[in-house]
């Protein structure tokens, strides 16, 4: 049994004498004669397939809305006296448009509406795919 594991250690041993070997020929120094110059590529066209085609494979994934009313920032010494009846304002003007979150990430602005005694959002406009 020793035997074996001393003929692996002595292989690998070897293989990587021979890597070794390998790379010390491909970094040796450059022929001062050869001639130097930068790569040429073709250029890369990018394909519109839809944007939505890709994204059907993802269909049955859930994902958490969230509505974002305002915000506000505080200490925390404000923050730990805040109690039942406490009143936080928050940035934004009644009239201005809440934001539609999708894990975090603003998908959406809409109007809060009231249906059937529950709140609800009616989507006024989409945030754009490309970032801004």
């Amino acid at each position: 049994m020793n035997q074996q594991v001393e003929d692996t250690a002595s292989a690998e041993q070897d293989r990587a004498a021979e890597s070794f070997d390998a790379a010390s020929q491909v970094q040796a120094p450059a022929d001062e004669s050869a001639e130097v110059h930068p790569a040429e590529f073709p250029e890369a066209r990018a394909r519109r397939t839809g944007a939505r085609a890709p994204l059907d494979r993802f269909a049955d994934v859930q994902v958490e809305i969230s509505v974002e009313i305002g915000r506000v920032t505080m200490t925390i010494g404000e923050m730990l006296q805040l109690g039942e009846g406490s009143v936080v304002e928050l940035d934004r003007e009644l009239s201005e448009p809440v934001s539609i979150m999708a894990q975090g990430v603003r998908i959406a602005s809409g109007e809060v509406v009231v249906i059937n005694e529950r709140f609800a959002v009616r989507i006024t406009e989409v945030a754009s795919t490309d970032g801004n």
